[in-house]
Parts: C-alpha cells; sequence; structure tokens
C-alpha cells in the first residue's frame, strides 16, 4: 500500500514524564523491552513473558479527543508492542517515587505492610494499584481484588499486600478490617489462647526453660504496621498528563507505518486504509491488545512479516445502540465492553440483558485485568481457542458478525455451529475483517447462562465452558428452541447439536434433565488421548453445567409461574449460586518486646524489611537489572527435544552464519571432568556430550549480540537423534525396571512382628504430586571475565555461592580462588536456585572466558520450568498396625522418590522425606525404607521442605485411614499418639522442649474448633451439592542440614571511621528476610541502630566456603556467626568504651582507630551435637531442634464442579522468641500457601514421552489472591524459648509448609461428606494435588454414574502421573 502525506514512521510517546522520540522503532520490540533495554528503566520486570503474572505491569494512559477524557490502564509490558504506545502516556514504578525524592502511598503501603519479601513482583503490584487509584480514588476491595487478578506473588501469601492497601479503600476508611479492636485478640486472651511471658534471651539461652503460663493481655501485639502512620493519598499530586499529547491530535489519526528487519507495523486510521492493506497483505495479523500473537511469537515461534494495529479506525472501535442489542466494533477492549454491558444492565429490566449478565460474569474471570484492557472482542473470536470464554456464549446468543473487504464489501454471517472449521479456523476469507459483533438483548422467555471452569479461579483460562440458551412458547415451561455451546470439548467451540433438536417441544422437567444429560454426552465425546487430558472430568463438567442451567431455569421459571413450576429448595440455591468476593480478614498475634527493652533493641520487633522499599520502587537491583557491558553477549541455549537418545550430531552452521553471532560452545569445548557436576556425586554433564538423559537437557549455546538474536540463533543449531530404550518416566516405570540410585533403611524395634501381633491392620497407597518453585525472577547469570590469571566474577541468583564458585572453577580448571561469585538479591528461590542454577551459570562462564567478554542469561519461564527441575513426586506405599482404642503399634512405610536424570540432591531429600514419616506420632515399632529412582524427567531437586512435606502428609493419610476405620474423630487419634518431651523419634533422636500439644490446644481454641465442626456437619445435612469440610494438623519438622558438615557459617563485620558497619555473612537474601533479621542482630549486639548498618551483598570474596541459604537455617547458624564477629569486636572497644563510658559510638570508633584497634572481625559458628546419621549403624543427630505447630482450615466445595473455597486458616507456630514478627509471619503465610499450591491447586503435566506440557502460568497454576483464606489467621506461640539458636529464635521458613494438610485433609472431609450421603464409602484414596478435576470425580453421583471409562493401556494418555 503507498505510504501517504500524512504517514509517519518515528514512534512518539511520554514516559514518566519525558518524551520519548524513537526513529528506528523495530515492530517485534515489546514496551517491556524498550524500557529495559533502551531506557534502562529496569523497575518493571519480566516474569513471564506471557501477560499471566504481573510483574511487568506499567501503566498507559490515554486521552479522547472526542470525550475530552482522560483513562488509565493497566497493562502487560511484555505483550504490549512498543509501537502501539504512540501518542500514548506510560507510566513505570519509577515515575511514581522513590527512595531518593518521596513514595507515592501505594509504594510506601505495600512495603511498610511487608508485603514485598523477595520483591520481583512489587513493582507490578504498586502499578496495579496505582493505576486503580488513578482512575478511583477511594475504590472499594472488589475493585482491588479486580486490579490485582492479574499479579502473582510466589512469597507473602498476598495478605500483607491486602492489607498494605486496604487503607485506600472505601471499606478500609469505613473502618472494614476492626484491627485496632480485634475480636480474635479478645477471645484469645478470654480463653487463654496464647500464654507466655517474655524473658530475657542472650546468645542462644533463656532464662527460662519452661514455658509460661501467665496471660498478660499487655503481652500481645497484633498490628504489625501502624496505619496512622501512612500518608493519605492526594490525587491532586499525582503528575499531569502530557499537555502536547493533547493538544497534538494528529498523533492520534496519523497512519503509522514502522518497518522493521522482519516485521512491519501498520497503524491505519480509517477502514479504508486497513482494507487495502488486508487486501494486499491477506495473511496479515490484525491486533488490538497482542495478547494473543506475542504469545504465539515468543512461545510458538511464530513470525508474522505484517501486523496491522486497527485501534484507530473508528468504524471497528465504535459501539452502536440498536433495538435488536448493541452492536460492539470488532476491536473494542473487553474493559469498554464490560463498562457498557455494566451500564445497559442497570438501566434495563432484567429479562433483556441476561445475555449480558452472562458476559459480565464470564468477564469477571476472563484473565487479568491487564488483559482485559487490550484484549479486543475481535481478536477472541477470530482467535479461535477452543477454551474461549466469550464465544459459547456469543454461539449460545447467537451473535451476528459483520465481515467486510474490500473487493465484496459488507456481509453479515451468525455465529453459530457452522463458523469454526477447525482449530482455530473460521469461515472468515482472507482478505476480511471482522468489523462489528452485534449482541442482541433477550426476551420475558428466553434465558441465558454462562459457565466456566478452570484450575484456578481468577486470571486462569478455562478447562471447560459453556454458554447456555433456551426460549420457551410464550407463557409457558415448553422448550420452543434451545442453543447449548461448550469449550473445552472439541478442537473447537461445538454446540450438542442433536441435543439442541431433541429437547424442543419438552417440558422443563427432572424428565428433560434426565434427556439432556443422557444426549449432551453423546453429542461431545471425547477421545482418551484428547490434548488436555482429564476426559471423564470434562463430560462430567459439560452434563454439571447442563445440570446447574436446569436448576437455574427452573428457578426463574418459578417466580414467573409459580402454580407451574415447584420453587427452588435452600440446596438448590446454593448449587447454582455464583462465587461472590469477601474481603478476605485476618487476626495476626504476636508477643510484644519485654517493657524492659530499650528502643534501641530491634530483635523481636515487626521491622520492615531492609529492600522493601527500594523493591516497591524499582530501585532494587536483580542480576537482569544490572548495566550492560559494552561488550557484553547474550547466550541462547539449544536443549534435547529428547528424553533418552544417542546424539548423533550437532550442527551449528546455520547458527554461526547469521550476523551477530559470536560463537557456539557445547561438550567440545569441555573435555572430561571439567564437563561434569554434581552435588553428591558428579553425574551430570553441563553439555550432553553422547546421549540426552531427558527433555530439556542442555547441548549447546550460540552466544551473540543480544538477547532476540540468541534465541533465533540457538533455534537453527540442529541436532540429530537415535532414540535409546528404555524410556522411563514414571515412578512405577523406575520400580518396573528397577531403576534406582540407591535405597535406605531406618528401623526401631521389631515393626514386622509388631504387626502381625497388632489387633487391626490397614495399607495403603497415596501419589503425592510433584512442584514447580516458580519463583518470580527467573535463573540468571551475568559472567564478567577479569582479563587475567583466568579470574571470573559472576553475578548469580544463586543460593549456594561457593558451590557456584566451586564449579566453575573446576569448569575452567582455574583454582577457586580465581572466581569471585557475587549475589545481591534474588528473586525468590525456595531451594530450586541451590544446584540447578550450575547448568546455567557455568556454560556462562566458560563463553567468557573463552571470548574474554562478559556473558548475561536470565531463563525464560518455559526454559527454567523445562530446565531446572522442582519437587520431587513421591509414592508412599504403607502397612499400619494399631489397637482398636487408637494407639499405632507398628509402621511400615516404603517411600519411592522421582528423582529424574541426575541424582542432585535426591538421596538427601529421600533421607529427610523418611526422616518425616511419624509426622508428631510415636510408634516403637517402624521400619521405613527410601528408594530415589532415576528417571528421564529434569533432575528434581531442592524446594521448600525439603522431602518433610511428603513424609508428613504420607503419615497424615495414614491417620485420616486409621481415623475412618475405627470410626474415631481424627483428633482423638492424633491426641492419644502425639509426642511429649522426652520422647524418642524412629531414628532415636530425643525430642526436647516438645511444645506440639501447646500449639494444637492453643489452635482447636483460637478455631472454636468444636462448634465449628458441628455447625459443618449441620451445613452438610442441609446442602446436597455444597459440602464442607473442617481439619485440624499438628507438625514437627527437624530443624538444621542432615549432613553436618552444612552446619557452619561465617561472618564479617566491618566498622568504618564515621561508626557506619558493613556487614556480610553467608547467606543469601531471597526474600525471606534473612539479611534483615542479620542487620537486627547486630544491632542488639553492637548497640547501635539498625540504620548504621548496612550489607551490601554475599560474596565468596568476604566469606568463603558458604553452606547454601537452605533448611531454615540460614538465620540460626547465619546469626550465631554474626553475633560471634559483634562480640569481638566489642571485646576489642572495651578498654575504649571503659575510658569514656559516656562517649558515643562514634567516639569510640575513632578512638580505636587512633589506637590501631582493628574495626574488623570475622565470625564463625558451628552447629554443636549435630552428627549425620548413619543407615548401617543407625545413629547420629540429624536435627538440631525441632520446630511445631498446628492449624485447622475449613473449606468448602462445589461438588458439581469440584471447585472449592478456603473459608478459614488459623495457625499456632512455635518460632520461638521471634527475631521479627513480621519476616515470621510473613513466611509462615507464605509457606502456607504454597503448601495450598502443592496440594490443591499446582498439577506438572507431563507427556509419556518426557515432555513438560506445563511450562508457564498459562497452564500451571500457582494460587492468586482468590485462594487464600477468606478468614486468615496466624498467631505465634508465646513463652516458648529457644536455647539452641540466636536469642531463642527458631527457624520458620519451611515448617508452615507442611500446615497445609489442613486444607488437603479438610477438602477430604468434604468428600468424604458427599460419599457417605450417598452411600459410598467414605474411605477412599485422594492423591495429590486435590483439583477440581479429582474433587469433582471422588464426588460420584447420577452424574458421573453416566460417564463411560476407557480402558487403562487401550489408549496412550495425554500427560502421565509421574
Amino acid at each position: 500500500m503507498p505510504e501517504t502525506d500524512e504517514t509517519n514512521s518515528t514512534l512518539i510517546f511520554f514516559v514518566n514524564g519525558k518524551k520519548v522520540v524513537e526513529p528506528c522503532v523495530d515492530p517485534e520490540w515489546t514496551l517491556l523491552y524498550y524500557l529495559r533495554n533502551i531506557l534502562r528503566l529496569t523497575g518493571t520486570k519480566l516474569g513471564c513473558g506471557e501477560g499471566g503474572c504481573g510483574a511487568c505491569t506499567v501503566m498507559i494512559s490515554k486521552y479522547n479527543h472526542t470525550s475530552d477524557s482522560l483513562r488509565h490502564y493497566s497493562v502487560n509490558a511484555c505483550l504490549t508492542p512498543v509501537a502501539s504506545v504512540h501518542g500514548q502516556a506510560v507510566t513505570t514504578v519509577e515515575g511514581i517515587g522513590s527512595t531518593k525524592t518521596r513514595l507515592h502511598v501505594v509504594q510506601e503501603r505495600i512495603a511498610k505492610a511487608h508485603g514485598s519479601q523477595c520483591g520481583f513482583c512489587t513493582p507490578g503490584m504498586v502499578m496495579s494499584m496505582y493505576t486503580l487509584l488513578r482512575n478511583n480514588p477511594l475504590p472499594s476491595m472488589a475493585q482491588v481484588e479486580e486490579y490485582f487478578a492479574g499479579n502473582l506473588c510466589r512469597c507473602t501469601g498476598y495478605r500483607p499486600i491486602i492489607d498494605g492497601v486496604r487503607g485506600l479503600t472505601f471499606d478500609g476508611q469505613k473502618g472494614g478490617c476492626g484491627k485496632l479492636d480485634c475480636c480474635k485478640l479478645r477471645n484469645s486472651i478470654q480463653h487463654g489462647a496464647t500464654n507466655g511471658v517474655s524473658v530475657d534471651v542472650m546468645n542462644g539461652t533463656s532464662s527460662k526453660d519452661e514455658p509460661s503460663t501467665t496471660y498478660e493481655e499487655t503481652d500481645i501485639s497484633h498490628a504489625l504496621h501502624v496505619e496512622s502512620e501512612f500518608r493519605i493519598y492526594d490525587p491532586s499530586q499525582e503528575v499531569i498528563f502530557p499537555p502536547e499529547l493533547k493538544v497534538h491530535q494528529e498523533l492520534h489519526t496519523q497512519f503509522l507505518v514502522f518497518k522493521g528487519p522482519r516485521v512491519t507495523y501498520y497503524r491505519p486510521s480509517s477502514l479504508k486504509q486497513l482494507l487495502d492493506l488486508k487486501a494486499v497483505h491477506d495473511d496479515a495479523k490484525i491486533i488490538v491488545g497482542n495478547t494473543e500473537v506475542g504469545v504465539e511469537v515468543r512461545f510458538k515461534n511464530q513470525l508474522y512479516p505484517v501486523l496491522i494495529n486497527s485501534t484507530k479506525v473508528s468504524e471497528i472501535t465504535s459501539v452502536t445502540m440498536k433495538d435488536s442489542g448493541i452492536e460492539f466494533g470488532a476491536s473494542c477492549t473487553l474493559t469498554s465492553i464490560e463498562e457498557i454491558l455494566q451500564d445497559v444492565v442497570k438501566n434495563h429490566p432484567d429479562h433483556r440483558t441476561r445475555v449480558f449478565t452472562a458476559i459480565l460474569e464470564m468477564l469477571k474471570w476472563f484473565s487479568g485485568k491487564q488483559i482485559r484492557n487490550c484484549a479486543a472482542i475481535g481478536g477472541n473470536i477470530m482467535t479461535g481457542s477452543p477454551i474461549s470464554d466469550l464465544n459459547p456464549l456469543l454461539m449460545a446468543a447467537e451473535a451476528t458478525l459483520t465481515l467486510c473487504s474490500k473487493e465484496r464489501g459488507e456481509r453479515q454471517v451468525v455465529m453459530n455451529h457452522r463458523f469454526f472449521t477447525g482449530y482455530r479456523k473460521n469461515i472468515v476469507l482472507p482478505d476480511e475483517i471482522l468489523l462489528s459483533v452485534h449482541i442482541p438483548y433477550t426476551q420475558e422467555d428466553e434465558y441465558l447462562y454462562g459457565y466456566k471452569q478452570a484450575r484456578r479461579r481468577d486470571d486462569d483460562i478455562a478447562i471447560v465452558n459453556a454458554g447456555m440458551r433456551v426460549i420457551f412458547e410464550a407463557k409457558s415451561t415448553v422448550v420452543k428452541r434451545i442453543v447449548l455451546a461448550f469449550g473445552g470439548m472439541a478442537p473447537t467451540t461445538v454446540m450438542a447439536l442433536n441435543t439442541m433438536k431433541e429437547l424442543i417441544g419438552k417440558q422443563w422437567n427432572s424428565s428433560l434433565l434426565e434427556t439432556g444429560t443422557s444426549l449432551i454426552l453423546k453429542d461431545l465425546p471425547l477421545p482418551p488421548s484428547a490434548p488436555g487430558g482429564m476426559i471423564e472430568y470434562r463430560r462430567a463438567l459439560s452434563v454439571s453445567f447442563f445440570f446447574k442451567f436446569y436448576m437455574t431455569v427452573r428457578g426463574g421459571l418459578n417466580q414467573r409461574f409459580p402454580d407451574l413450576v415447584d420453587p427452588l429448595t435452600e440446596e438448590e440455591q446454593r448449587a447454582i449460586q455464583v462465587h461472590e468476593y469477601r474481603p478476605p480478614k485476618s487476626s495476626l498475634l504476636y508477643q510484644k518486646v519485654p517493657s524492659g527493652q530499650t528502643s534501641l533493641d530491634p530483635i523481636g520487633r515487626p521491622m520492615t524489611h531492609t529492600s522493601a522499599l527500594k523493591q516497591a520502587t524499582g530501585e532494587a537491583i536483580y542480576v537482569d537489572d544490572m548495566p550492560h557491558f559494552e561488550n557484553e553477549l547474550y547466550a541462547g541455549f539449544v536443549y534435547s527435544n529428547r528424553a533418552h537418545a544417542k546424539i548423533i550430531s550437532i550442527d551449528e552452521t546455520d547458527a554461526l552464519l547469521m550476523d551477530g553471532v559470536e560463537g557456539f560452545f557445547c561438550a567440545r569445548d569441555l573435555p572430561g571432568e571439567r564437563n561434569k557436576i554434581g552435588v553428591e556425586i558428579h553425574d551430570e554433564e553441563i553439555f550432553a556430550s553422547e546421549k540426552v538423559i531427558c527433555v530439556g537437557q542442555l547441548i549447546g549455546m550460540v552466544v551473540a549480540k543480544n538477547k532476540p538474536l540468541a534465541k533465533r540463533a540457538a533455534k537453527q543449531v540442529k541436532v540429530q537423534y537415535e532414540d535409546i530404550k528404555p524410556l522411563i518416566i514414571t515412578t512405577q516405570d523406575a520400580i518396573r525396571e528397577k531403576s534406582y540410585y540407591g535405597q535406605w533403611t531406618i528401623h526401631k524395634g521389631d515393626a514386622e512382628l509388631a504387626l502381625q501381633n497388632s489387633p487391626h491392620i490397614l495399607e495403603g497407597e497415596i501419589h503425592l504430586g510433584g512442584q514447580e518453585h516458580f519463583y518470580m525472577e527467573t535463573s540468571s547469570h551475568l559472567a564478567v571475565p577479569k582479563g587475567e590469571s583466568g579470574e571470573m566474577e559472576i553475578f548469580s541468583t544463586t543460593q549456594h555461592p561457593s558451590l557456584t564458585q566451586n564449579f566453575v572453577a573446576k569448569a575452567l580448571d582455574v583454582p577457586a580462588n580465581r572466581i569471585i561469585c557475587r549475589v545481591k538479591r534474588i528473586g525468590g528461590g525456595f531451594g530450586g536456585k541451590t544446584s540447578r542454577v550450575l547448568g546455567v551459570s557455568i556454560p556462562l562462564c566458560v563463553a567468557a572466558s573463552v571470548l574474554n567478554r562478559p556473558v548475561r542469561k536470565m531463563l525464560d519461564r518455559d526454559e527454567d520450568m523445562q530446565m531446572t527441575g522442582g519437587r520431587h513426586p513421591f509414592l508412599g506405599r504403607w502397612r499400619v498396625g494399631f489397637t482398636r482404642e487408637g494407639f499405632i503399634t507398628s509402621l511400615q512405610v516404603d517411600l519411592y522418590a522421582n528423582g529424574g536424570c541426575t541424582l542432585d540432591l535426591t538421596a538427601a531429600v529421600v533421607e529427610k522425606a523418611m526422616f518425616a514419616v511419624d509426622n508428631v506420632y510415636k510408634c516403637e515399632n517402624v521400619l521405613v525404607k527410601g528408594f530415589a529412582c532415576r528417571t528421564n524427567l529434569p533432575s528434581n531437586t531442592a524446594f521448600r521442605g525439603f522431602g518433610v512435606p511428603q513424609g508428613t502428609y504420607i503419615c497424615e493419610d495414614i491417620i485420616t485411614r486409621l481415623s475412618a476405620f475405627l470410626k474415631m474423630d481424627t483428633n482423638v487419634v492424633r491426641e492419644k499418639n502425639m509426642y511429649m518431651t522426652g520422647d524418642k523419634t524412629h531414628y532415636n533422636q530425643i525430642i526436647e522442649r516438645c511444645t506440639v500439644r501447646r500449639c494444637w490446644d492453643e489452635v482447636l481454641e483460637q478455631a472454636d474448633y468444636t462448634s465449628r465442626k458441628s455447625a459443618a456437619d449441620k451445613f452438610n445435612k442441609e446442602n446436597k451439592y455444597r459440602k464442607r469440610g473442617l481439619s485440624a494438623v499438628p507438625i514437627k519438622y527437624g530443624i538444621g542440614f542432615t549432613k553436618a558438615v552444612l552446619n557452619q557459617a561465617g561472618a564479617l563485620v566491618h566498622v568504618y571511621t564515621d561508626g557506619s558497619v558493613l556487614l556480610t555473612h553467608g547467606g543469601t537474601e531471597m526474600g525471606q528476610g534473612l539479611h534483615t533479621k542479620m542487620i537486627q542482630v547486630a544491632s542488639r549486639v553492637l548497640k547501635i541502630p539498625v540504620d548504621r548498618i548496612h550489607i551490601s551483598e554475599t560474596s565468596s570474596d568476604t566469606v568463603p566456603n558458604t553452606s547454601p541459604s537452605a533448611a531454615s537455617a540460614s538465620s540460626d547458624i547465619n546469626g550465631m556467626a554474626v553475633l560471634n564477629a559483634c562480640e569481638i569486636l566489642l571485646q576489642r572497644l572495651e578498654p575504649i568504651i571503659a575510658k569514656n563510658p559516656k562517649g558515643s559510638w562514634e567516639d569510640w570508633i575513632k578512638d580505636a582507630y587512633i589506637n590501631r584497634i582493628s574495626l574488623s572481625a570475622a565470625g564463625f559458628h558451628k552447629t554443636p551435637d549435630m552428627m549425620t546419621f548413619d543407615f548401617d549403624t543407625q545413629t547420629g543427630r540429624p536435627f538440631n531442634y525441632y520446630s511445631f505447630g498446628a492449624a485447622v482450615t475449613e473449606v468448602e466445595i462445589d461438588c458439581l464442579t469440584g471447585d472449592h473455597s478456603l473459608l478459614r486458616t488459623d495457625i499456632v507456630m512455635d518460632v520461638g522468641e521471634s527475631l521479627n514478627p513480621a519476616v515470621d509471619i510473613g513466611q509462615i503465610e507464605g509457606a502456607f500457601i504454597q503448601g495450598v499450591g502443592l496440594l490443591t491447586l499446582e498439577e506438572l503435566c507431563y507427556s509419556p514421552e518426557g515432555v513438560l506440557l506445563t511450562r508457564g502460568p498459562s497452564t500451571y497454576k500457582i494460587p492468586g489472591f482468590q485462594d487464600i483464606p477468606r478468614e486468615f489467621n496466624v498467631s505465634l506461640l508465646r513463652g516458648a524459648p529457644n536455647p539452641r539458636a540466636v536469642f531463642s529464635s527458631k527457624a520458620v521458613g519451611e515448617p508452615p509448609l507442611l500446615l497445609a494438610a489442613s486444607a488437603f485433609y479438610a477438602i477430604k472431609e468434604a468428600i468424604a461428606a458427599v460419599r457417605k450421603e450417598a452411600g459410598l464409602s467414605p474411605v477412599f484414596r485422594l492423591d495429590t494435588p486435590a483439583t477440581a478435576e479429582r474433587i469433582r470425580m471422588a464426588c460420584e453421583d447420577f452424574l458421573t454414574e453416566k460417564i463411560e471409562s476407557s480402558e487403562p493401556g487401550s489408549f496412550v494418555p495425554w500427560c502421565v502421573k509421574v
């Protein structure tokens, strides 16, 4: 198409109030790429690249000249083309506030309310809330939830984020949360639930070893932040919209053409221009928000040479109100449609707007706000996704589409079963565009409803969805016409055509329901190998949705014809209720510091995370935020796409011919042992040499001048394979093939004899699924050669700098003293960045060494998930003997862990799982066998809990099965077998200071367990289609590295002549607040304010031979090392202080310097009395001490869909004398919610060929804002000092994750109620995670009975249980 005089090829927009003029824009650049790499605004983060996590959220402001109005939109910068922001204003986190100037109230609140831990998600959270405030200065909590729905956090558990911004809402300002007069606090004091007194504690010892039973109201605090100290939001102080964008209207009407090396981008300003372009480029992609094309380009390797942005064509963005309905231009965004429909529904009779109401309800769960702000209705239709949320509704409503082409003009088609012709194909001709969508009003005798079930409630794609519409003969209950459209049941959105035909003329009664459900199953067959799996569940959903539709319509008919149609019962009304948002509530209880503690002493106070403010403003620097070196290169990895195969050849020729590619590296560059890594044994290759042993194994690496080029070049490397048998994917495969790394046994007493003599014996099996770490910052590294003596500096996201240092030295064949590993901060780790980072960091160092140039790599989310492994899936087989009174007499457990293709840390994980199979229960006769299975999956590795969750959950499965057999309350069984102080575990370690019973009693009291259990039972008797479950679970967690050598730490303290202190220790900061606690420890010992102490980084050149930041032991061992270093300094200062006792710290330091006293001290600590467990002699002391806790959780399940909600969780956790209650409570909440993800949501799907099918937030679901308990109460056990850790504290990072078992077993209780009512056995197997699929299919009923299952082995499943 010829360019006109009005054509513009220069991009003009504003960023944070500053004008940006870009004459050479590449249409392939996203806004995120431009912000981070061109403008160097790195506060906006790359989390997933597919608009699924919200880390990249920015605000875009648009001025409408026609209406003279300004609107603000939160968008995903990772998907937004920078070309699309022409004439708009972009605001990033750096543009609203800074620690150097002034914080914005949102930044201040999220940070000071402890809503930022690792901090990687924080800028996105800030910008989502900021955008809401710009549009509505006093929003509701429901609006907050809506704007946050597109943001994920892996650390906090969301509660502190919500609490932080609550005060900015209408709900919060009217006293919605009631924190200052906490009824939970009053109740707990009244019942003596949070007992204890403060004790004077120093150096890991306590003045009182025995817990106190004194109850003092003044000893309790429940406020982690003071609301009154926050500034009030003043919208008048916001940055103004750039006047230039208001004045120059031509910026919005120009015909734009941006030409890049591979893609040309057009933005026509008239329909004629658009049709002319489509006539010439009939294969062009028309984009509005780029939400689908952006994903296809990034993850499906699609290249679209021509992109056309249609947002400035008035005919395609207009909205026309007609008598028959509303006609939306195809480029209308979902947000604009939502706003218009809300207004229409408000001002029209209900019966006229039923289709609009259904669309509005569906839009609540349609992705996140960022996506809805950009995505268009036309894109949703034309993309043709078989799980589109809107297409079933539009088909049910028989919406009319207007198509248009230059040659043939306009034509109209009805969106029905003929529209979609195949997977993502439709009847629209290549040169046609979708001009508009007409959505009709409904009539009085017409009903339309929509349904959706997803893995996660908010911001998730559907498993199955539906749009259902029925029209009755006038003033009757006879069906005149019915339309049933389904998504997720075929390669396209489909209709149940035969069902629709057969139901015409029938009365709307139970006979129609029976006929309809049977016919739907025939209309919608799913082959057993269908993509997406869950075959029986998807079919069950199709008829469950119809059942809900039937009842909803029946309710409507009853209102019209009460004499003809029976009303819905209360239980039927509950069955059709849609989910309603309720602002979450919480109470937090912890022990105040003693009245005599000086204000200078920070120990025990809820001090804000030291980096929180920087994280909230985007000033905190992560590895990929570091400025680029002038000659820096970027790495692109070549991965195996086979699980077990011989490498025949590697051909990098085409990649090396690409301009800007500087080299290729593979096993040829690392001969012999230099190519080997491993924690226990060196059994893993950095680059696969002769064969590959999993999909995602690294074969080679391209280095190029930038990231896009490196990625493209890596795809040009050709690898030929020859498959090898056997292919071992699942744990069952490994058992069959006897493919083990090793086997271990722990025995106590005579388990077999005791079993034979037991009055009762049960046996069972449970499979525990794996889990992806999903840290927000993926594995990121920057290798910088120093140019001499083989020296290399690596900036890394490792949790174990010394391990990285040593293996880099080994690969480069230099001594370790030539390698410096630096860690500033890590955007989440959870164990996943302990050993698995080596496969990323070492190749970079190899290339950097050879080329003498810096090399950088940040894994994309799909790369990270595919390459780095996760939590071990476990298979547990058990036998238990017990008495009729419920006492356990014998326990035998076989544990099988799917370790993947290398040993890594699997042996240690299995070992800890074996130690944990007792949880908190005593048994004198135990036999535990552990098997580390070798499979052809990416090597699984450390993950928060490190085997203990698996062992604990298997134990709790035994307890619940035993209780059900005896028809005894599980709590009674637990209490009868619960450990006490002085008892020995099955590995013969004495349990000292056992507080589990205190935690247990307090949480039952705090949760009002007895009365709520009765209430849940009453609810279940009154409700058939919804059930509730209530479960209490106690936990025990051994603290310390089971390998004794790792229980050591070092610290280095420098005091400068101005009195400032630079502190370094061996632990890494990854959000857990370790640096904050270490500063608090140093502050107490040195008796100086915390603002005089600074931690810059963790580095191998300051503290050598560090242990990993893992095993929940970092605060213990590093805290003692810091304490030791500070005490050494104080001892040196004693003579100076004695001479000038009234002097200041600064005076003493100056005098010490003048007197040539060293102001630098190295501290060291080794945990005493620990001994690695010897499986041969069955001796050892693997743990320093134990942490205890207990939780009560209540859930409600939808028996027809499998959906569930956490109604309330109460936790009591023993953290000793808390160093920092805010950090500790944050860890408890975050760990619990991560555990909820493990047990209820997060499901890793592997194909039978070993390909990970869930490689991003679109397919792998971690908990979101809607998944936390509606009421979340956390209490720290008081009066429980721990003399074996610094200042009598206890570890907190991992133990609370185990408490999520209370949610899992509450779900199981609810399912058991369903089954019991149906006459089925309430004793049943439920593997983890308890997904909606597993819940629904366990709730067997008359609908699931209609579904036939395919015989296992008769088909190849889409995914397998590994």
